[in-house]
């Protein structure tokens, strides 16, 4: 089995890009971890999907993802096509639970490493496909921080947002909402409804 060593992880439900990574997040430094070089076809669909992995796999890799404390991950490896690459964790039976991209550094150095390596065949179902969202994670929280503030807003505050960004009030409190949520469509307005949120929300409700 080939191994690659030193880098960092971030393992979550849904894929980030490393530029999206934050400094809040459970980044993982990994001093070892199995590599499978594999065609471009199968890495797209372990990407783009929740898969189970062969027991045969999941039985080899057991135990050999080492963290730079000393503890080891017990199902955890990386899949590379020698273009891009994956680290996914999976669960004792086999299932995709978490996924990860690697730093760019990272991956340039692992693509490298393994560039005139052969790819192997692998074996795994695809469970079902995953959702491809166009929002980068930063919209995504400022979506749902506005959507749950406008659900508990006063008449008041909302009066003063109409006006704000819309430069108009209107009486129906439904029909307000409704169009300020609509701004999601101009980027420069709808930042600024999060701004006018986010500076006049309580304390406990502030995000990003």
């Amino acid at each position: 089995m080939n191994y690659i060593y030193d880098i960092y992880i971030n393992l979550n439900k849904e894929l980030y890009d490393f530029f999206e990574w934050n400094k809040s997040d459970n980044i993982l430094r990994i001093k070892k971890m199995p590599i499978f070089i594999i065609n471009t076809t199968d890495l797209l669909n372990i990407i783009s999907s929740e898969i189970i992995i062969d027991k045969n796999i999941l039985k080899n890799i057991y135990n050999s993802t080492e963290l730079w404390n000393k503890s080891k991950m017990n199902y955890c490896a990386a899949f590379c096509d020698k273009e891009n690459i994956i680290v996914i964790e999976f669960n004792k039976n086999g299932y995709s639970i978490k996924k990860s991209y690697l730093s760019i550094d990272d991956e340039l150095d692992v693509i490298d490493d393994f560039s005139k390596k052969s790819p192997i065949n692998i074996n795994f179902n695809i469970v079902s496909k995953r959702r491809y969202c166009f929002k980068t994670r930063k919209e995504i929280k400022m979506s749902e921080f506005i959507n749950n503030e406008l659900s508990k807003i006063d008449n008041k505050r909302l009066d003063y947002l109409c006006f704000e960004c819309i430069g108009k009030k209107e009486k129906n409190k439904e029909n307000a909402i409704s169009i300020l949520k609509k701004l999601i469509d101009n980027k420069a307005k709808y930042k600024k409804l999060y701004d006018i949120l986010k500076l006049t929300s309580k304390p406990s409700n502030k995000m990003i």
